[in-house]
């Protein structure tokens, strides 16, 4: 497996878990300053009350900024770009069927 393949896999893996995380505290991710609000532990945001997925939610994205440096540093930024886009697509696949 390339290290293209075995961070794609990754970004999915992990951008499915925010999704999953995100909808449990009722946050809309990409709304301009939800992230941020995220990473400085701001739950003002939230429509629904869960410590828990908030803090898993939290260290997701953490660890997401991890693997896409990681990534970027071996596959190149355009390489990264795409397969995080893909991860996200397949996600919001994943999310209009039900799953």
């Amino acid at each position: 497996m390339s290290g293209l393949e075995h961070y794609g896999r990754e970004l999915d893996e992990i951008v499915h878990e925010i999704a999953l995380s995100a909808d449990l505290c009722g946050l809309q991710l990409l709304e301009p300053g939800v992230l941020d609000a995220v990473l400085r532990k701001d739950t003002s945001l939230c429509s629904h009350d869960n410590p828990i997925a908030f803090e898993k939610l939290r260290g997701l994205l953490v660890l997401a900024y991890k693997v896409i440096d990681e990534a970027v540093a071996l596959n190149g930024a355009a390489a990264t770009d795409e397969a995080l886009r893909a991860a996200i697509l397949h996600v919001e696949q994943l999310r209009r069927l039900g799953r």
